[in-house]
Order: C-alpha cells, then sequence, then structure tokens
C-alpha cells in the first residue's frame, strides 16, 4: 500500500512538474525583500484558491497561511516554506533571470514556494482520506530572521496548532534525487553583533595628538579571533566573524570613529550564552589599551535548530518511498541557520535537504550566480506530501 500511495504521488508530481517551474521561474523573476513579498503572496493565494484550499494572507504581515481540512479530527501537520529572495544582483543570463535590480532568489526560496504548492497540489484532492489537517505556512523575511517571529507572534501557528512541522531547503551540493537528513543539532544558532569604537580625531600627520578609532578597531578584529581560540572548547564549533568596518572620512585624517558589524554562529546553547560576556570584555580591554571608548550591541537572533529524531525517521521513511533507500544522504552539521529553527522550540519537526546541484555549474547559496535543476521540484513536491500523510497515519 505504502510503495502505491508513493508511486501515485511520484506520478501526479511528474505530471505537475512543467507547473511547478512555470511558478518557480514566475517568482523568479519578480523577487522581493523580507516583508515586501507582495506579488509572491499574490501568486500563491491564486493558487491556493484555485486548489479550493482555504487560506489567510497578511499573516506576519506578507505571509501566506493555508489549510487543508481533512474528513474528521486528528492531528496538524504543518509544511513550510520561505518566500523572500536577498539583495543581490544576479548575474545569470537565464530567461527568467530576476528583473529587479539588486535583487535575486539567490538561496532558492522561490523552488521551496513552488515545491510547497506541488505538496498542496497533490494533498488538496485527498482530503476526504485522511483526518486530521496539513497546515501551510508560506513564510516571508527569513533571510533577515524575523519572519518565523512574526507568524508566530501574528497567530500563525493557531486555529489549529500544528503537532509538528516539516520543511526542505534545496542543496546545490547534492545532486537531484538525493535528500539530505540529520537527526538532532543541524543548523547554527545566530547572533549578531554592532560595535562603535570611538577615539579622538585629528589630522594624520600628527596621530601622537589623537587616539585612532581605525587602529583600535583593527586590534580588535583581530583579538575577537582568540575569543574562538583561546577561549572556546577546541570540540565546540564556534564562528565570530567581521563583515562590515566603517571609519573615517578622509585620507589625511585620524578617524574618531569606526563602526564594526559581525556574526556569531554556535551550536553549543552554553556557549552561546557565555559568548556576550567574553565578547564584551574584549571589546572594553581592547579599547581601553588605546584610550579609547568602546559600546557593543549584541543580539541573538536565531536558536540553534533541532531536528527530532522521530519527525526526522519519518522524512526518510517518506524518501526511500518515493526515491529509494539510495537517496537518503546524512547532512552535515552546518554553520548557516535558518528561523525554522523557532517553530522547532513550539512543536517537533525535521528540516532536510533536497538535491537540487546545477547539472551546467555550481554555485553555493547567496552566489550572484546560483541556480538549479528544477527537475528536483517534483521530487520535493512529493516528499512533502508524503511526509504529511504519513504522520496522519495515512500511507
Amino acid at each position: 500500500m505504502k510503495t502505491e500511495r508513493a508511486d501515485t504521488l511520484n506520478a501526479k508530481a511528474k505530471d505537475i512538474a512543467e507547473e511547478l517551474t512555470k511558478i518557480r521561474r514566475q517568482i523568479h523573476r519578480t523577487p522581493e525583500l523580507g516583508f515586501g513579498e507582495k506579488v509572491t503572496a499574490r501568486v500563491i493565494c491564486d493558487k491556493l484558491k484555485a486548489l479550493g484550499i482555504e487560506f489567510r494572507s497578511g499573516v506576519g504581515k506578507t505571509g501566506v497561511v493555508g489549510l487543508i481540512k481533512g474528513c474528521g479530527d486528528g492531528k496538524t501537520v504543518c509544511l513550510r516554506a520561505d518566500m523572500d529572495a536577498l539583495p543581490v544582483q544576479e548575474e545569470n543570463e537565464v530567461p527568467y533571470a530576476s528583473q529587479k535590480k539588486g535583487i535575486m532568489h539567490a538561496c532558492g526560496h522561490d523552488a521551496h514556494v513552488a515545491c510547497l504548492l506541488g505538496a498542496a497540489n497533490l494533498l488538496a484532492p485527498l482530503r476526504d482520506q485522511f483526518q486530521g489537517n496539513i497546515k501551510l505556512v508560506f513564510q516571508p523575511a527569513e533571510e533577515i530572521d524575523q519572519g518565523a517571529r512574526a507568524v508566530l507572534s501574528d497567530g500563525g501557528f493557531e486555529s489549529p496548532r500544528p503537532d509538528t512541522i516539516f520543511g526542505l531547503h534545496v542543496n546545490p551540493e547534492l545532486p537531484v534525487g538525493s535528500i539530505g537528513l540529520r537527526e538532532g543539532p543541524l543548523m547554527a544558532a545566530i547572533d549578531t553583533i554592532r560595535i562603535s569604537m570611538k577615539g579622538k580625531g585629528g589630522h594624520g600627520a600628527m596621530p601622537h595628538k589623537c587616539i585612532d578609532a581605525v587602529v583600535a578597531a583593527s586590534a580588535l578584529v583581530m583579538n575577537l579571533q582568540t575569543a574562538v581560540s583561546r577561549e572556546v572548547d577546541p570540540i565546540q564549533p564556534t564562528v565570530i566573524s567581521i563583515g562590515t568596518f566603517h571609519g573615517g572620512q578622509a585620507e589625511n585624517t585620524i578617524a574618531s570613529q569606526a563602526d564594526l558589524t559581525g556574526t556569531v554562529r554556535t551550536l553549543d546553547p552554553k556557549m552561546r550564552q557565555s559568548l556576550p560576556d567574553i565578547i564584551e570584555r574584549i571589546c572594553q580591554n581592547t579599547a581601553a589599551s588605546f584610550g579609547a571608548k568602546v559600546s557593543l550591541d549584541y543580539q541573538q537572533l536565531t536558536p540553534l535548530l533541532v531536528n527530532s529524531p522521530e519527525m526526522v525517521d519519518k522524512v526518510a521513511e517518506a524518501s526511500t518511498a518515493c526515491l529509494g533507500a539510495k537517496s537518503l544522504v546524512e547532512a552535515p552539521i552546518s554553520m548557516v541557520g535558518d528561523d525554522f529553527a523557532f517553530y522547532l522550540k513550539e512543536v517537533p519537526g525535521a528540516y532536510f535537504y533536497l538535491g537540487a546541484r546545477n547539472v551546467n555549474e555550481v554555485h553555493a547559496l547567496h552566489s550572484s550566480c546560483f541556480d538549479i535543476d528544477e527537475s528536483a521540484l517534483p521530487l520535493g513536491a512529493a516528499i512533502l506530501a508524503y511526509t504529511a500523510l504519513l504522520m496522519l497515519e495515512i500511507s
């Protein structure tokens, strides 16, 4: 029976493959940044309406939440896709390239939307065959780590509240037909730091009369690396990266201020809690050694993404049924993050990788040349749909 159901879903997914490609390319042409996904939301609403699926728009500002009601009471399974693009200028020369200057779907969220709409297409005709509900969350603003919290605070997880949640992310490193899975921690917790180093400006020819904020901030960039190399357990992966450095206004002037921003990534909750104090101490001591003043703004953004072993097993079962046992690949722990982690703090679930390696040339996520093999889209739709059915004990 399981093989029959999986075969049927695969066949139907193949039937809508061309439609999923059209959806993905339509969204790819009109990318939108976080909380600005109005065109994308309209596409989603139109598709859900055509499928006879009830939905609520404007969730978490620009998100859409659909609900497929079964034929009776039961569990509620949630499937999630993120919608937003990145401030990246696309360099791909393809017919579906971004039509918006400086904005691009460089992380595959257009594909995620297409996969979830595909799953909705597969599941809607089956509503009289399962008890319970399947909630479809099309989430805004993942790239700025605010969308999941916005959906949660706006009641997107209520009426009915899910018992579990699943989501996928395209992976340009894995070939099509592969599913990357991992129990437990999968993605790092993400924090951000903003540092302002203040000194005393003056003429570049008279540094002895100044306190050079650029020099002090430069020393701080180097000293912050000792937090990882000398204060963190070597077997606990931790990253502190300074991404921006702004200081000075003229080549012959000593800067009075330098501003830095950076990211902090951890896989251990205790280490995450200790790092603000460590970084604050390094900032203060470095500034003091130059006679400067410093302020640190440390913000915790996204928690550690932790997959439930039981839910990973369900994805593995669905993947094996749809693609065969050889499709399963153990995903490595990554220091990237995803605000899907907020949902996993609410209910057990699993986040997995969908192999989508471009046959022409592989480009990493967030690359201006990022693209996918679109034959992965119906596979993602089928895996999401079959996982939901397994959770509702329909196989």
